[in-house]
């Protein structure tokens, strides 16, 4: 049989996955399948082994770096790779050397996770999690005994009653210690950006890069789907060792990681890789990046010029209750984070754009500073594909926007939109008017006239009054034409402009 045919033949054992290119490595996993598959005989070892790795993820250790450099020169694995996810949670050097700081921060992980496993404690997560409370116990026991010594209140009969609590605290810090010491000889020798983008540049297929935090595979306590036992040291420890986001090094007054994460893309395309898919999912801003040079800008733009999906999302890390936001952007950091979208912006190319910009609003102040020039600076000739979340920009830069779209979307989703000027009644005329298909959702929007809205009112409007997930709200089916009446207006406005056009 014709390798070909057998090439096809594997791949409907794989089976389906969605688009890597497109919606990223989220939901795609190495087969099972295929790995029993390359098993069977050499033939089909070869045929199949293309199938075994979509993407591959790499973390700021040795391990992790060598494995992607194997990775990218095997002779038929390197050609199925389509992405490259770059962990970017990292350790401390200073909680490696500071045996009380790591005590307080250990506590803190404890504490988050005991607070996370009593809200599951609740009867609709009983079947799911089952009975947490033994966990929960020793939790709050080992946080209470790594407060007590981060304090300095401790003496040897602190630990007198649970003798083991200093002996996993100790195993703890060592262990957290030798990961940031290999972290550190990765990062220092300047061997990572370069192994990265040489590797990338090595893998035919590899045109998608991920540069994301909130990694799920560096979180092995996340994989549990039962209460460990309450002699089970090895899970308390992974929760100690929890490597940080950089939100959180910035929360501890901590540092980050010197080396240019973010300079990624540009240093790829100097290596030859021009991008096809680019996500960027951070928290907030190493300590080094404080202006973006015009080299790097230029570096940036002609790494783009043939990308054609781009997410980002920038927003505060939030703890396990969900009750914390990471802290506000300073004016350096914003001006960076704008000239930085603004570079990767810089392309015609691009068909499927997704912002969530969180980090440029403060719950208190509200927006703090405004994106329209970074939508209406350029005509949009490919866009088919827009979702925005939690985007400040004025009425007229939205006007503006679709008036530079050349083709109708096929999506567009709005969520969180806040409005600096104008008001969200002529801008549902905007979007009604605007070149765009079915799939339209509108939810959460603030500025103008929502301001004054009640609760009441505002779910009335921009809420599904179906219950169904597919069902849309009164402003959304006045988007789309299921609905003559504009619900921000007075309804006999309506029919007097009806009648006015007749």
């Amino acid at each position: 049989m014709p390798d070909e045919i057998l090439v096809r033949v594997c791949e409907c054992v794989k089976g389906w996955e969605p688009d890597v290119l497109r919606y990223g490595s989220t939901f795609v996993r190495s087969p099972s399948n295929i790995r029993n598959l390359r098993l069977t005989c050499w033939r089909l070892c070869n045929t199949s082994s293309h199938l075994l790795l979509p993407f591959v993820r790499v973390e700021l250790k040795q391990a992790s770096v060598e494995h992607l450099n194997t990775v990218s020169q095997h002779p038929t694995i390197s050609k199925g790779v389509r992405a490259v996810r770059v962990v970017l949670d990292y350790y401390d050097y200073e909680l490696a050397n500071d045996f009380a700081l790591f005590a307080e921060y250990s506590a803190a992980n404890l504490g988050d996770h005991a607070d996370f496993l009593e809200c599951m404690e609740s009867e609709e997560f009983e079947d799911r999690v089952g009975n947490n409370m033994e966990t929960i116990r020793k939790t709050r026991q080992l946080e209470n005994s790594c407060l007590s010594f981060a304090s300095g209140a401790v003496d040897d009969a602190t630990f007198a009653a649970n003798p083991s609590h200093r002996n996993l605290l100790q195993r703890a810090h060592e262990e957290y210690r030798s990961r940031a010491t290999d972290q550190k000889q990765v990062c220092e020798s300047g061997t990572f950006v370069r192994i990265v983008t040489a590797a990338i540049g090595r893998m035919p297929r590899a045109r998608r890069l991920e540069l994301r935090e909130h990694d799920g595979y560096s979180a092995p306590h996340w994989k549990r789907t039962t209460p460990p036992c309450a002699g089970d040291d090895d899970y308390f420890l992974c929760w100690m060792i929890r490597p940080m986001t950089w939100d959180e090094g910035r929360q501890w007054a901590l540092g980050t990681p010197h080396i240019d994460l973010l300079g990624l893309p540009g240093a790829g395309h100097e290596a030859g890789t021009f991008l096809k898919s680019l996500e960027i999912n951070i928290t907030s801003l190493p300590e080094s990046h404080d202006v973006l040079t015009a080299e790097e800008t230029r570096s940036l733009s002609m790494s783009v010029q043939q990308l054609k999906n781009i997410q980002i999302k920038l927003r505060g890390y939030r703890m396990a209750n969900l009750t914390e936001l990471g802290h506000a952007l300073d004016t350096a950091e914003l001006q960076y984070l704008r000239n930085y979208i603004d570079a990767v912006l810089n392309t015609h190319s691009i068909e499927s754009l997704s912002l969530d910009l969180e980090c440029f609003l403060d719950e208190d102040t509200g927006p703090l500073t405004d994106l329209g020039s970074l939508m209406t600076f350029r005509l949009w000739g490919n866009l088919e594909e827009v979702s925005w979340r939690s985007v400040s920009l004025y009425q007229k830069d939205m006007e503006r926007f679709f008036q530079q779209l050349r083709k109708p979307l096929k999506s567009l989703h709005l969520c969180g939109v806040h409005l600096l000027g104008g008001s969200w009644a002529e801008t549902l005329e905007i979007l009604r008017t605007a070149p765009t298909g079915y799939e339209v959702t509108l939810s959460g929007p603030s500025g103008a006239e929502c301001e004054d809205l009640s609760e009441e009112e505002t779910n009335k409007i921009f809420r599904s009054q179906s219950g169904d997930y597919w069902g849309k709200s009164e402003a959304e089916d006045y988007i789309t034409g299921y609905s003559r009446h504009n619900p921000l207006k007075p309804e006999e406005n309506d029919h007097s402009d009806t009648s006015s056009t007749q």
